[in-house]
């Protein structure tokens, strides 16, 4: 695993941290069709949800603390819970793809929007 699960919690937190600014500055965001707001909400539950399962997987297997970068943020609990086990073997890995899917064809839009001369990357860029 190496430094897997630490990076999945600081993803985590980085996450939380995004949907904070999203939300303050909601009013900010440009129009957008029903399907890019239904990408856009795709895009953050998949952000969310995917290290979210992982901390219930790693909680459920009871195989030990969480660390991370060596400071332990969850401790183990001393039997398993089957169900959180099942849901983050069943749920993460398989989330994760689709999150990866979602992003390369996110930022592939961008790309094409930018082609057309839309200049989409420029207002991302604060230009």
């Amino acid at each position: 695993m190496g430094y897997h699960k630490s990076v999945g919690f600081l993803l985590l937190v980085l996450v939380a941290l995004r949907l904070v600014w999203a939300l303050a500055n909601w009013r900010n965001r440009p129009y957008g069709s029903l399907a890019v707001k239904l990408g856009y909400a795709a895009l953050y539950v998949l952000m969310a949800a995917v290290p979210v399962i992982a901390m219930i997987r790693q909680y459920g297997s009871a195989r030990g603390d969480l660390e991370v970068f060596g400071i332990t943020v969850m401790h183990k609990i001393e039997q398993p819970i089957e169900w959180m086990t099942q849901l983050g073997n069943a749920a993460h890995g398989k989330l994760a793809y689709l999150l990866f899917v979602l992003a390369f064809g996110h930022i592939a839009m961008a790309v094409l929007h930018q082609l057309r001369g839309e200049k989409i990357i420029n207002r991302m860029a604060g230009k």
